[in-house]
C-alpha cells in the first residue's frame, strides 16, 4: 500500500515541476518575441533605383503613405484598418477588433559587379489596440502580404521593361520606314 502512494506522490511532483518549467519557458519566449522586431522580407532586384522606386509606388497604390522619402529610400504607410486590410485569397480571416498595421519599406542601393542592384526590405508591424487608453499589443505577421508586394514590384519591373522594348522596336521600325 505504501508503494503506490509513493509512486503517485513522485508522479504528481514531477508533473508539477514539468508544467512549471514549461510555463516559464513559454513566458520567456513570449517576452523575447515581443522584444525582437519582426524580420523584414526582402528581395534584390537588378535594376536602377528609379525603376525600382517607380515599380514600388505602382505596387503600393492602394496604401496611403505617411512617409515618402526618396533620397533616404524609406516608404511608410499610414495605419491600415478596417476594410482596407489585406486578406489572403486562400484564407478567410476574421481580424480581432482594433487590429491595424503599418508597412515600412526600405530601398538599399548596392552593386553586383558593374551593375546596380536594389534591395527592397518590407516590414509589417501589426498590432491590436483594445481600447483608447491601453497601449497597442504587437502581434506577428504571416508574411504573405509582404511577399505579395515584392512579387508586384517584380511584375511591374518586367512589364516596364517589356513596354520599353516594344516602344524601342516600334520606333526603330518607324525610323526605317521613313528613310528613302
Amino acid at each position: 500500500m505504501q508503494r503506490p502512494l509513493r509512486f503517485l506522490s513522485r508522479f504528481a511532483t514531477t508533473l508539477l515541476l514539468a508544467s512549471g518549467t514549461v510555463g516559464c519557458t513559454t513566458a520567456t519566449e513570449q517576452i523575447a518575441k515581443r522584444e525582437t522586431p519582426p524580420r523584414p522580407y526582402s528581395r534584390i532586384f537588378n535594376a536602377t533605383y528609379e525603376e525600382v522606386e517607380i515599380a514600388l509606388k505602382q505596387a503600393m497604390l492602394r496604401y496611403s503613405h505617411k512617409v515618402d522619402n526618396t533620397e533616404a529610400g524609406i516608404f511608410e504607410t499610414d495605419y491600415v484598418r478596417g476594410d482596407a486590410r489585406f486578406v489572403a485569397p486562400h484564407k478567410v480571416e476574421k481580424y480581432p477588433p482594433g487590429y491595424r498595421y503599418r508597412l515600412i519599406v526600405r530601398l538599399v542601393r548596392g552593386r553586383k559587379g558593374s551593375k546596380e542592384t536594389i534591395k527592397v526590405q518590407i516590414t509589417k508591424r501589426p498590432e491590436i489596440q483594445r481600447d483608447f487608453f491601453t497601449t497597442p499589443q504587437e502581434t506577428t505577421t504571416d508574411g504573405f502580404e509582404e511577399q505579395v508586394i515584392l512579387y508586384r514590384i517584380y511584375r511591374e519591373l518586367i512589364l516596364n521593361r517589356a513596354v520599353a522594348r516594344a516602344t524601342e522596336k516600334a520606333n526603330k521600325k518607324n525610323m526605317e520606314e521613313e528613310l528613302p
